[in-house]
């Protein structure tokens, strides 16, 4: 920790405020006389009637667009709800099978041992 010796350092170790400069006054004292250009202007109205009906042709093509991918939606919707019955049946229908076999497997295997027990 050292000790600031450099110009104003005690008053900066000591907490005072640093000094403020007298402030320049920066706003000019004429302003010009002549008033600002007048540009033309560049939007009339037919142009401007003519953007709007081509918007509303665009906001047409989006509804339809909309219409259409919503009901593409429930299209697939519908063959995945489908897809997703088959596939529950297959499982269903499988583990069934599965336990069906294991349990005609288990019989089978119950004889096989008592014939081989009779064998010997």
């Amino acid at each position: 920790m050292g000790v600031d010796q450099g110009k104003g350092g005690a008053d900066r170790w000591l907490g005072s405020p640093p000094r403020m400069e007298p402030q320049i006054d920066t706003t000019p004292n004429q302003f010009p006389e002549v008033p600002p250009p007048s540009y033309p202007d560049t939007v009339n109205s037919a142009w401007l009637a003519e953007s709007m009906m081509q918007m509303q042709a665009t906001v047409g093509e989006l509804k339809a667009t909309s219409q259409y991918l919503t009901a593409a939606s429930r299209a697939h919707d519908a063959k995945l709800d489908r897809i997703s019955h088959i596939i529950f049946a297959a499982g269903t229908v499988l583990t069934i099978a599965l336990a069906v076999a294991g349990f005609v497997l288990d019989k089978l295997w119950d004889g096989m041992i008592l014939l081989l027990k009779a064998a010997h």
